[in-house]
């Protein structure tokens, strides 16, 4: 089963890669919230048809563990689609991938499971690839590239809080409640904070991407990520999700986003770190 959880997870993280770029050219025509709420509702009843007797049967040890994470889940996605407004998207994966370094110290914090200090080393060097990234200039660090750290942390609680919840609970109702509790969010971050209107909808381009993302990139890629969380411990599942920023940044490269040498040199020692966390 850890093969397959593995794979899966592996596969999931390539997908969500390749969502970078679209999702950034998307944002010209839909706003962020109404854009993630749509995205969001739709996996909400799409995956309730499909999972209504699970939910029935244990929506009362499901609920809880399930609207926290999904609550952590709508406030890393509004920052990750905030931030494509502002860097480009395979900046953004890459500083989005750092959450695979935050992810021991949350469980120490929340959980106190000590970091050894291969982690802690590992942490350092991340911070000097991000140093490199940032053309080794501080006061080059934009509300773009905070936006994206801002999100590699919600991103590492969500990773903490599905694996502290989860084994104990149903799949399916679990991740029935993380959808709706992130619609939920983004609903009222919509509502009062932006706009909330048919216009996404009604556009035919937009409306097919809101759909994929629904089905693909919420309802598969989630639904991979909390399966393999079942089998596979927190950090296993934060290195595997490397696989994102490193497929976003081809794909961002091959459409002509480019890096210096001095920010490619910070990526590897990024991915260094990462890999072996």
């Amino acid at each position: 089963m850890k093969i397959k959880a593995t794979l899966l997870l592996a596969f999931a993280a390539i997908v969500w890669g390749a969502s970078f770029l679209p999702s950034k050219l998307i944002l010209e025509v839909c706003g962020v919230y109404e854009y993630l709420f749509y995205r969001f509702i739709i996996s909400s009843f799409l995956f309730f048809i499909i999972v209504f007797k699970d939910i029935k049967n244990n929506y009362k040890n499901s609920y809880l563990g399930g609207s926290l994470s999904g609550i952590c889940m709508a406030v890393a996605f509004i920052l990750q689609t905030l931030s494509l407004k502002y860097i480009q998207s395979s900046s953004v994966a890459f500083l989005t991938g750092l959450n695979v370094i935050m992810v021991p110290f949350l469980s120490l914090i929340l959980f106190k499971k000590i970091p050894s200090l291969k982690t802690i080393f590992l942490c350092f060097l991340a911070c000097f690839g991000l140093y490199l990234f940032q053309n080794a200039n501080i006061n080059s660090f934009y509300i773009g590239e905070f936006l994206s750290l801002a999100c590699a942390l919600f991103f590492a609680l969500l990773i903490v809080l599905v694996e502290k919840f989860l084994k104990d609970n149903d799949l399916n109702s679990f991740v029935f409640f993380q959808f709706f509790a992130c619609a939920v969010v983004c609903f009222f971050a919509a509502l009062f904070l932006d706009k909330i209107s048919l216009a996404p909808l009604k556009d035919m381009q937009s409306l097919i991407y809101i759909i994929i993302s629904a089905m693909i990139l919420t309802i598969f890629c989630f639904f991979a990520q909390n399966y393999a969380q079942k089998f596979l411990q927190a950090q296993v599942v934060a290195i595997l999700l490397l696989l994102e920023p490193i497929s976003a940044g081809i794909i961002g490269y091959y459409f002509g986003e480019d890096f210096t040498k001095l920010q490619i040199v910070g990526i590897v020692l990024i991915l260094l770190a990462l890999a072996f966390c």
